[in-house]
């Protein structure tokens, strides 16, 4: 009775948190740079005690998350103020918390003259933060900067900052399109096959009508624990009031 009871609470509290996941993954369907999350689940089980090799107590947990880091489309804005990375890699910028990598790359200049994101964190480039001082800026497929007239010569300012790592198993969703590195082993390394786009931002890679399918058959596994619950306390309570006799 107490394993059927302990099996349920599993049940219902891994659906529970895989709501959680599916709900916060179509709240971003539209957020650009986003990249979906999933669960990663732990099945246990073991043996009665009469040592028959039955199995006996299975439970179900969810003990960590992973980030699917599958590109998605780049859209085309015609803005010199978006950016995307087509292939490896991630911005680079600056946070209260300290250094962020991110695939949104819809930036604004700010007072400072300083390139940021709309939060108004600093890209960094290869020599820091970026300054733009002049009316029109270029960014080459490389990622360097110029400003100045496109008819006439342009000044080369800095290169965007391009990083990837080995092992992405490290880095962990911050808020929407942030992460950090969570390992200090996971050094950054320079991607290989990396064209910087100006003029396009990276949209989100959420599929919604996975998400909405893997929220409908997660909503009927929670209901099926609860109705299994239920039947359980009922079984639980006439067990109880048999006792009383």
């Amino acid at each position: 009775m107490l394993n059927g009871l302990f099996s349920n609470f599993s049940g219902k509290f891994v659906n529970s948190r895989r709501l959680e996941i599916i709900s916060n993954n179509i709240a971003n369907v539209s957020t650009p740079g986003f990249k979906v999350s999933r669960p990663v689940f732990n099945a246990f089980t073991g043996e009665d005690e009469s040592g028959n090799g039955m199995l006996q107590n299975t439970f179900v947990s969810m003990y960590d998350s992973y980030v699917n880091f599958a590109p998605a489309p780049l859209l085309e804005t015609g803005s010199n103020l978006d950016l995307a990375i087509e292939g490896d890699g991630f911005f680079v910028v600056v946070t209260k918390d300290g250094p962020m990598y991110t695939r949104n790359g819809k930036f604004t200049i700010n007072q400072e003259k300083k390139l940021v994101t709309v939060n108004g964190d600093p890209v960094l480039g290869k020599g820091g933060e970026i300054i733009i001082d002049g009316q029109e800026f270029f960014v080459e497929n490389d990622g360097s900067v110029f400003v100045g007239n496109a008819s006439e010569s342009k000044s080369f300012v800095d290169t965007i900052k391009i990083v990837d790592f080995e092992d992405k198993r490290y880095l962990r969703n911050y808020g929407k399109n942030l992460f950090t590195n969570t390992q200090e082993g996971a050094v950054e390394i320079t991607p290989e096959n990396s064209t910087v786009r100006q003029g396009y931002y990276e949209a989100s890679n959420v599929d919604i009508m996975r998400e909405m399918i893997e929220m409908i058959h997660t909503i009927r596994a929670y209901e099926a624990y609860t109705k299994i619950g239920e039947s359980l306390d009922n079984v639980l309570g006439q067990l109880i009031d048999l006792a009383k006799l």
